[in-house]
């Protein structure tokens, strides 16, 4: 048999639950408004795919522009703001301040020195083979002649973030000190991007920092390319990744092997000796891509040229 409960009943129910919500712990939840403009999983996992892309073309780009082999790979893609973002920084660092337009925000870009090093030393015509880092704040000199440097990274990024929006990156002002930088607030959300490079036989970190607001305006955009990228749209995804390497540029040699000779006749070496190489004129000689051995192929003349058709790969 079913009981009812009278009015009063119910009145002190109501109440006695009003008295325990306003009272009570329970029901409450804290808010952090520094994390008010915290950026989906789904968005950032694009901001890591764009990155990947661009890390492949600049170590093309740099590859080219400092004669020397560059590779490099995305380590890691976080939301913080910007204070806790440059106090993790070493000082003195070089900051690159660049522009975004049609956006008003900044990027940032951070150079290691373990970097700006065998840059600069490459752009004076060395090797690149320097033991020490730089330790010190980049002279005005030097700023210029990284100018080149910066320039690629700018448009190496304009060109992988291409998918999303058509974005202007430039060189704004370059800085040293980023715990005593005043253009971006301590407080402002960034989601920052790191990254290892290594140029000839020096390794350095290049960190780039973009404000939370401006990937906020991009979300419809970050939106369409999630929805591109669902799982089982592999082809798609292939298609993307097949058009941003398109423009990748590799360096490709081709060498003689197989041809050997003792240490004693080299040391006796002199002018006039005459090295048998054992491969005829027509001979066998491998394809390098990137100083890496991919075809097998042989020498002919064509055209008044030297040339290689390529026979096999490995």
């Amino acid at each position: 048999m079913s009981q009812q409960l009278s009015q009063q009943e119910i009145d002190d129910f109501f109440q006695s639950a009003a008295r325990e919500e306003a009272g009570g712990e329970a029901g409450t939840a804290p808010f952090d408004f520094r994390r008010s403009d915290r950026i989906p999983k789904s968005q950032l996992s694009i901001v890591h795919f764009l990155h990947e892309a661009f890390v492949q073309t600049l170590t093309s780009s740099l590859s080219v522009y400092l004669r020397s082999y560059v590779s490099g790979n995305v380590i890691s893609v976080e939301q913080l703001p910007y204070g806790e973002f440059t106090d993790a920084l070493a000082s003195p660092t070089c900051l690159v301040y660049l522009s975004m337009q049609p956006y008003e925000e900044s990027a940032l870009v951070e150079v290691s020195q373990s970097l700006i090093s065998p840059v600069l030393d490459f752009a004076l015509g060395g090797n690149g083979k320097i033991n020490t880092e730089l330790g010190r704040e980049i002279s005005d000199i030097e700023e210029t002649m990284l100018a080149g440097f910066f320039r690629i990274i700018a448009h190496d990024l304009m060109e992988a973030w291409k998918p999303i929006a058509a974005i202007q990156f430039a060189v704004d002002c370059i800085e040293t000190k980023p715990q005593f930088s005043k253009r971006i607030p301590r407080n402002e959300a960034l989601v920052t991007v790191a990254m290892e490079l290594r140029v000839g036989e020096h390794v350095g970190m290049l960190n780039l920092a973009v404000p939370s607001i401006t990937l906020k305006m991009l979300r419809h955009k970050f939106d369409q390319q999630s929805a591109i990228r669902k799982p089982g749209s592999g082809e798609v995804e292939s298609a993307i990744k097949q058009h941003l390497s398109n423009g990748l540029k590799l360096d490709v040699e081709c060498a003689l092997t197989g041809a050997k000779i003792r240490l004693q006749d080299l040391v006796h070496l002199k002018p006039g000796d005459v090295i048998d190489c054992g491969i005829a004129a027509n001979g066998a000689a491998a394809i390098l891509v990137n100083g890496i051995q991919k075809f097998q192929s042989e020498l002919v003349a064509h055209g008044g040229r030297q040339a290689a058709i390529v026979r096999t790969s490995y």
